[in-house]
C-alpha cells in the first residue's frame, strides 16, 4: 500500500471513474479485487475516492442480494455496508496512510460477501414509479424486488431524491425498527448524497435501502403507539381519556 500511494502521488486527482472501480471490487477473484484497489491508487485515486468506491460496492451487494438467501444474511451485507460507509467518512475527514490500510480489510470483506449474490438478484429495470408504489411494498411481506424497482423507477422518471429519502425515513419510523435499520438508512442516505443527484450510483444506493427496509416490513408497528403514550404521559394527560384532536 505505501508503494502504491507513492506511485500515485504525482497523479493525485486524475482518477475519475469511481463507480466503475466499485464494480471491479465485486469480482470473484480476490487477487483481482486487490489489484483493482492498488491500480486505482497508482492511477491517482485519493483516499475519499477509494472509500467511496468500497462503500458503493458494499451497497451493490444489497442491491444484488437474492431473496432465496436466509433472512439473517441481510445482517451480513448490512454490516459490510455500514462499516464501509464509516471508513469512507473517516477517510474523507482524515485521509492518512494509516487509515487507508482499512481499505484493504473493507474491500476484502465485500469480496467475502460474494456468495450472497449467487445467484444475484436482477438489477432494477423500472423506468417509472410513484411514492405510492413504493409505500405499498412496505405493506406486504416479500416485496423486496418490487421495492427496489419502485425506488429506481421513481428516480428514473424524474422523481425527487429528497422525496424518496423522506419516504424511506417515514417507512423506517412507522415500523418497530431495530438499531441495524437505523444504521442502514443513515448510511444509505449519507452515501447516496456523496454522489451527484441524478447519478446511477446515488439511485442504486437508495435502491439498496428500499430493498433492506422491504425485507423487514411490515412489523407489528407498536412503536408509534408507544411514542403517543409517552408523549401524553409527558404532558400529564390521563391515558384513559380521549386523545385531544
Amino acid at each position: 500500500m505505501p508503494d502504491a500511494c507513492a506511485a500515485g502521488a504525482d497523479r493525485r486527482g486524475e482518477f475519475a471513474d469511481v463507480g466503475k472501480l466499485a464494480w471491479q471490487f465485486l469480482e470473484d477473484d480476490p487477487d483481482a479485487v486487490c489489484m483493482a484497489l492498488l491500480d486505482a491508487i497508482r492511477a491517482g485515486a485519493d483516499e475519499e475516492q477509494v472509500g467511496r468506491a468500497i462503500a458503493y460496492a458494499a451497497a451493490l451487494r444489497i442491491v444484488r442480494f437474492h431473496v432465496q438467501n436466509d433472512h439473517g444474511d441481510w445482517n451480513t451485507v448490512h454490516h459490510s455496508f455500514t462499516s464501509a460507509n464509516a471508513l469512507h467518512q473517516a477517510l474523507r475527514r482524515n485521509p492518512t496512510p494509516e487509515l487507508l490500510r482499512g481499505a484493504v480489510h473493507a474491500v476484502l470483506r465485500v469480496y467475502l460477501d460474494r456468495f450472497l449474490n449467487v445467484p444475484a438478484a436482477r438489477m432494477p429495470q423500472a423506468t417509472s414509479a410513484t411514492l405510492v408504489d413504493l409505500e405499498g411494498c412496505f405493506e406486504q411481506q416479500g416485496a423486496v424486488d418490487d421495492a427496489g424497482n419502485a425506488a429506481f423507477g421513481l428516480l428514473r422518471s424524474g422523481g425527487s431524491r429528497g422525496d424518496l429519502i423522506r419516504a424511506l425515513g417515514h417507512a423506517l419510523l412507522a415500523e418497530d425498527a431495530e438499531f441495524h435499520w437505523f444504521q442502514t438508512v443513515e448510511a444509505g442516505v449519507q452515501h447516496a448524497l456523496s454522489w451527484p443527484d441524478e447519478s446511477e450510483e446515488s439511485a442504486l444506493t437508495l435502491v439498496a435501502v428500499a430493498r433492506f427496509l422491504s425485507a423487514h416490513t411490515p412489523t407489528r408497528r407498536e412503536l408509534p403507539t408507544v411514542m403517543k403514550i409517552a408523549t401524553r404521559l409527558r404532558r400529564g394527560e390521563a391515558l384513559y381519556e380521549e386523545a385531544p384532536a
